[in-house]
């Protein structure tokens, strides 16, 4: 039990499989979001805990037939009973949580267009080579390729520390928790990203409750590197907003982001004086950065 979690209920069970302890404790998580509330079951066989449940405040929709507090209270009613009449389920530890596969990285690279061999493909490219020439790891997620659904906002993920959805994310999680450096590779679409680098930008909420929740650290600097077809900074203003919110809310530390405009007319980022070899520049200076952090 956390150090700030107050014990709410309390029941022993004796049964054919030995003693049972149900715990209903309320843990305030008003410092991740105003008013959160966590209630968490625990069910012990001795001193060892085979069992867990939680429910917090934001998951439990407005104007729902119970509140999270009732639901709790419903849950451990219901454990009780069942723990008294199927003890031998409850002898061994039942653990519900999504494992990380996958390896660590030294640097994540983003690729948000749908376009395999787009501009933004290929500046991911040139990041990749510019990590390989340092010497360290890295990896391109074609996000377009991956099974990344869109987040359900269910808040599981405040009480367990993992996602339910069943996709390709784990893999991604992984990767940005170990990285030293993420590149978010990007077009400008309507305005703003594309819809596959939103939905994972999204679904990382799940490493913002690993953080919040497991005590998970994201020690990593940002890069945002954006494509548009029209001339201007205002293309990338709603761009440069999503990927600093979506940097910011996991604590990766952006630096300035570089923008490229007016493809409309240029077509090809290769035909642009300069820019590889800036981008390249930029890499490495971000790279020594991270090797001396």
């Amino acid at each position: 039990m956390s150090e700030s979690a107050t014990e709410e209920k309390t029941q022993i069970i004796e049964t054919s499989e030995g003693t049972f302890t149900l715990r209903l404790t309320l843990e305030d998580m008003g410092s991740i979001y105003p008013g959160m509330i966590r209630y968490k079951i625990e069910v012990l066989h001795g001193t060892e805990t085979v069992y867990n449940y939680a429910v917090n405040s934001y998951e439990i929709p407005p104007g729902s037939l119970f509140d999270t507090r009732k639901t709790a209270e419903i849950v451990f009613a219901r454990l009780a009973q069942d723990v008294s009449s199927r003890p031998h389920l409850y002898t061994r530890p039942r653990v519900f949580t999504r494992p990380l596969p996958g390896y660590k990285v030294d640097v994540v690279i983003l690729q948000g267009s749908p376009r395999r061999f787009g501009n933004s493909a290929k500046i991911a490219s040139w990041c990749d080579d510019e990590v390989a020439r340092a010497g360290l790891s890295s990896r391109i997620f074609y996000l377009q390729e991956m099974d990344i659904r869109a987040c359900i906002g269910c808040y599981v993920c405040y009480d367990q520390g993992y996602c339910p959805v069943e996709d390709d994310m784990p893999r991604l999680i992984r990767a940005l928790e170990t990285a030293s450096l993420v590149v978010v590779c990007t077009p400008v679409y309507t305005s703003t990203v594309p819809a596959p680098l939103k939905a994972a930008m999204d679904r990382c909420q799940w490493l913002h409750a690993r953080e919040k929740v497991l005590g998970a650290e994201v020690h990593a600097r940002g890069l945002l590197i954006a494509v548009a077809g029209r001339r201007g900074k205002e293309a990338f203003t709603c761009v440069t907003g999503v990927v600093n919110a979506f940097m910011g809310n996991l604590g990766i530390r952006p630096v300035e982001p570089i923008l490229i405009g007016d493809l409309d007319r240029l077509r090809d980022v290769a035909n642009i004086e300069g820019l590889e070899e800036q981008i390249r520049a930029s890499l490495r200076a971000l790279l020594v950065t991270a090797d001396e952090g």
